[in-house]
């Protein structure tokens, strides 16, 4: 059985006195690498439309044990897989996707979007209608959007 190197699937994000990591499957894989770096779990934000994350405590996301979170325009809700509700939007484009016979470029581009949906997907509601299917490094750039993370701070070596 092969062992992942969980340095290599999260992203890093250099600064001055630490590094951070970000793009954790759960809270207990964030806590326990920080265990096992001298590390600290803190809370990021990517509120800029960019990849540049700062630290941003005002979800919550600790004291709610969960990892990732986003908010975009008051017209839409963005369902990560960990919340609720999301099974069942995911159960109904599965079975969507069971009925489709010939599919239109709508068709295709929901059923082909079936792996994310197994990864560590989001699903973007418009006025309460599927808009999108995305993973949550994508969600980032979405127009307006703000998007929450649990990171791990771990404090540069002094070589």
């Amino acid at each position: 059985m092969e062992t992942e190197n969980i340095v290599e699937r999260l992203t890093k994000y250099e600064y001055d006195n630490s590094i951070v990591y970000t793009g954790f499957r759960s809270v207990g894989e964030a806590r326990k690498f920080a265990e096992e770096r001298n590390g600290k779990l803190v809370e990021v934000g990517f509120l800029d439309g960019n990849d540049n994350p700062v630290e941003d405590d005002s979800q919550n996301l600790i004291a709610e044990n969960k990892y990732y979170k986003a908010f975009a325009g008051p017209d839409y809700k963005i369902l990560h897989s960990s919340d609720e509700g999301f099974q069942e939007i995911a159960d109904k484009l599965k079975e969507r996707q069971t009925e489709i016979t010939e599919k239109s470029p709508d068709e295709k581009y929901f059923s082909d979007a079936d792996w994310q949906i197994k990864e560590d997907a989001v699903i973007v509601l418009f006025k309460g209608e599927i808009e999108n299917i995305t993973s949550r490094e994508r969600s980032k750039y979405l127009m307006h959007t703000k998007v929450y993370e649990l990171a791990v701070s771990v404090p540069k070596s002094k070589d």
